[in-house]
């Protein structure tokens, strides 16, 4: 058995976990929507919030198609971080947890490098996140459609994917992080922070600064549903330098890794 298949393993509860949690949550969100889908109550009230506010909450998104905006501020806006908190708790265990507990002598031990090591028990967890944002996403989709909805099934498969390369960023650098830590706690804490410290920071900055430029600089700011649902303009640029920054990150994590004592 591969290192890679190993890790999957290891993570199918943390999968089942995440699957029935998710459906649960989207269950409940979207169970609102016959009340939200025509309110013109709700529509006056975002057009009356000042611009920063006003674009948190989805903007011309919520103004035009209500259901949308709603599931935007009740769901979609806070998935990168649920994602990412859930993937950097993984990521900064997938070293610390072994050599805390006294099993990487064991992993050491097969006849794989260090790097391969790192590589496949990552690769492992790119499947994860990647199975999380499916099943998210998808059970989003397939609730609104069995309510007999119009469904923007393209926008939303371009909101999943914009989603995943944040979170693989959040991913690679709580990998980086926790590579050279010994203590599992610290690890944890990193991969949290990690995720949570920059959607902090990044939702506060928006509120002060609703300049829309401020986005490209945000580390969130990637991550923008009610543009890509209501136009589908998929930001391939920002893709591309998400992309990089997960590379350079895995890279730092398994050369930190080869130079370490365990």
């Amino acid at each position: 058995m591969t290192l890679y298949r190993m890790a999957l393993r290891q993570q199918f509860v943390s999968w089942l976990v995440w699957a029935i949690v998710i459906a649960l949550g989207v269950g409940t969100v979207a169970s609102a929507a016959p009340a939200v889908a025509d309110s013109q109550a709700l529509v006056a009230l975002i057009r009356g919030l000042p611009p920063s506010f006003r674009g948190l909450m989805g903007g011309a998104l919520m103004v035009q198609r209500p259901l949308d905006g709603y599931l935007y501020i009740k769901l979609v806006m806070y998935l990168p971080l649920l994602v990412g908190i859930f993937t950097g708790f993984q990521a900064s265990s997938l070293l610390a947890r072994e050599l805390e507990h006294r099993r990487m002598d064991f992993l050491l031990g097969l006849p794989v490098s260090r790097r391969r090591l790192v590589l496949e028990r990552f690769a492992a967890l790119v499947t994860a996140q990647v199975a999380m944002w499916v099943v998210t996403i998808g059970s989003l989709v397939l609730l609104l459609h069995g309510e007999r909805y119009p469904v923007d099934v393209t926008g939303y498969a371009l909101t999943g994917l914009s989603g995943l390369f944040v979170t693989l960023v959040t991913a690679a650098g709580a990998l980086w992080a926790s590579a050279g830590t010994r203590d599992y706690r610290t690890s944890v804490r990193w991969g949290l922070g990690i995720a949570a410290v920059p959607f902090a920071y990044d939702l506060a900055v928006r509120i002060a600064t609703p300049g829309a430029g401020w986005r490209y600089i945000l580390p969130y700011g990637y991550y923008d549903p009610p543009h890509l649902l209501l136009t589908h303009a998929f930001p391939w640029l920002a893709v591309l330098v998400l992309g990089a920054a997960t590379v350079l990150l895995t890279i730092g994590a398994v050369r930190t890794f080869e130079r370490r004592e365990v």
